[in-house]
């Protein structure tokens, strides 16, 4: 169902969400607190910081992405398997909770911008701090937020003192009034341009008081058979109040992720380092937790991990931003963990190639390998290539002939 509202909301934007001359440094900071926040506007609604969005209902159902809106994400860059697998996480997640770390150490500068140039595709790697990053990351999925009516809410780690309520932001929370959320991006990246990091890495409070707002939506949530995503985007160790940490601290941080068992959540944690200390305790956490996680390394970090265990897919940055904002597949679970099965990566072609074209279906690689690398050449052609951080020039989604080197020679179809 289309928008009841007269004015379209904003488009979907590139993966990349800002060329060199488009630094958006015309938005004054007042509009940091044109709006109050939604922890504001929920006063009278019990204990629950987070509304789910009724605005996008139809007889009790979430209404559909439209295909103006599919057709958008497919002229940035996306393919319409991405598209048809971005509808099925906003209905499937309808909302969305990032923990943004705006920490002292986000000051660091080993972090990455990717920055388009004036070539079609072509992307340029340029140095910067951890927060720049996590601040492209984060206009960017406020963006995407506005263009798909996705209800998402922001909250700063720390308080960025960039006026009232800047500590918590959110977009299609109330309202899908384009003019509203022109606004509501508007604010965000006003937030984000004035905040600076400062501060500790008190994650457990946030975690706890996001408990507390998922178990008022729980019913709700369980009647529409749906979850909440909540991504931790973090370069560091969690803290108490005070910039405390070790062992004790860290605990805490496990029993607080502990209390997110058996809710309807599916949480990310999404690294902003590379530091070995620092990965390593968050990638322990799985082992540690019945509870649904992913870990996502940055974009580059992510994409060698991809590389080393499935070298014929090209990961660029759609791929990435996707699994960013909450989507879940255990294929993609998979890509950085262990070379794919041969029909597991005919599920994936299919996700990645097909959408839900009913009409098209891959051939069985393990009966007619030569079929199956043909027909997967032939959706390639109808698809924009992407520009690849291995090789770091413009590439198609799958290398054919990698492909084609891993599987093709197999006589057996698990490997």
């Amino acid at each position: 169902m289309e928008s009841q509202y007269p004015l379209p909301p904003p488009v979907v934007p590139v993966a990349v969400p800002i060329h060199d001359n488009q630094d958006r440094g015309d938005i004054p900071v007042a509009v940091a607190h044109a709006r109050p926040s939604l922890a504001t506007a929920n006063e009278s609604q019990k204990n629950s910081n987070y509304r789910l969005p009724s605005s996008r209902r139809n007889n009790g159902a979430l209404a559909p992405v439209t295909e103006r809106q599919i057709q958008q994400l497919v002229d940035q860059g996306y393919t319409r398997g991405h598209a048809a697998s971005l509808a099925r996480t906003i209905r499937n997640f309808p909302l969305r909770i990032w923990v943004v770390d705006n920490s002292g150490s986000m000051q660091h500068t080993d972090g990455h911008r990717f920055v388009e140039t004036g070539r079609k595709g072509e992307v340029k790697v340029v140095g910067c701090s951890r927060w720049n990053e996590l601040k492209d990351c984060v206009v960017y999925h406020a963006q995407m937020a506005a263009a798909l009516e996705a209800p998402t809410t922001f909250r700063m780690l720390n308080d960025p003192a960039c006026g009232p309520n800047s500590q918590q932001f959110g977009i299609a929370e109330s309202s899908l009034d384009g003019l509203v959320l022109q606004e509501e991006v508007d604010r965000a990246i006003a937030i984000m341009k004035s905040a600076q990091p400062g501060g500790v890495t008190p994650l457990v409070r946030h975690i706890e008081e996001i408990r507390q707002s998922v178990l008022e939506l729980e019913p709700a949530l369980r009647e529409d058979g749906c979850r909440v995503a909540v991504i931790l985007a973090t370069d560091g160790l969690p803290t108490d109040e005070r910039g405390y940490g070790g062992a004790g601290i860290q605990q805490l941080f496990v029993e607080a992720l502990r209390g997110l068992e058996g809710l309807p959540v599916w949480v990310v944690i999404r690294l902003c380092t590379d530091e070995e200390e620092v990965v390593n305790f968050y990638n322990n956490l799985d082992g540690q937790l019945e509870l649904s996680l992913e870990v996502l390394d940055d974009f580059l970090e992510e994409s060698k991990e991809v590389h080393e265990h499935n070298p014929w897919l090209n990961y660029a940055l759609p791929l990435h931003r996707l699994r960013e904002m909450g989507y879940h597949d255990r294929l993609f679970d998979l890509l950085d963990e262990r070379r794919l099965t041969s029909e597991e990566l005919r599920e994936f072609c299919s996700v990645l190639l097909v959408d839900n074209d009913t009409s098209v279906e891959l051939p069985d690689p393990s009966a007619d390998w030569g079929k199956f690398s043909r027909a997967v050449k032939n959706l390639l052609e109808n698809q924009q290539g992407q520009w690849n951080p291995i090789s770091k020039k413009v590439s198609p989604w799958i290398d054919v002939k990698s492909m084609d080197k891993t599987y093709g020679n197999k006589r057996w179809s698990f490997w």
